[in-house]
C-alpha cells in the first residue's frame, strides 16, 4: 500500500494547493535568478550584508541575520516565501 500520493496531498493542501504551490516556486526561484542576475550591481551596494529578497526585489537588509529576520516580521513578510543571501565579494568556504 503506497502512501505517497497521500502524503504529497497533505502537502500540497498545508501550502494552499497544486497552483499555490507552484506560484510560490515560480516567485521563489524568479527571486534566485534575481540574486544570480544582478549580484555584481547588488554586491555594490550590500557587500558583507545579509539581503532578503521577495518577488525579484531586495525588500530588506542587515548587517546581521538577527537584525534582517526582525525586519522581515516587523513588515510582516511571509519568510517561508523569501530567499535570504549573505551577500560578500569575499571567498567563503561553506561546509555541508
Amino acid at each position: 500500500m503506497s502512501t505517497s500520493g497521500s502524503l504529497l496531498d497533505k502537502a500540497l493542501a498545508s501550502a494552499g494547493g497544486k497552483g499555490e504551490f507552484e506560484r510560490k516556486h515560480r516567485q521563489y526561484s524568479e527571486s534566485l535568478a534575481y540574486l544570480d542576475e544582478n549580484m555584481s550591481e547588488l554586491l555594490k551596494i550590500y557587500n558583507n550584508q545579509w539581503v532578503a529578497v521577495f518577488n525579484s526585489t531586495i525588500v530588506a537588509h542587515a548587517p546581521t541575520y538577527g537584525e534582517l529576520a526582525n525586519k522581515i516580521e516587523q513588515k510582516g513578510l511571509p519568510i517561508e516565501e523569501i530567499v535570504i543571501k549573505f551577500l560578500t565579494d569575499r571567498k567563503v568556504m561553506t561546509l555541508f
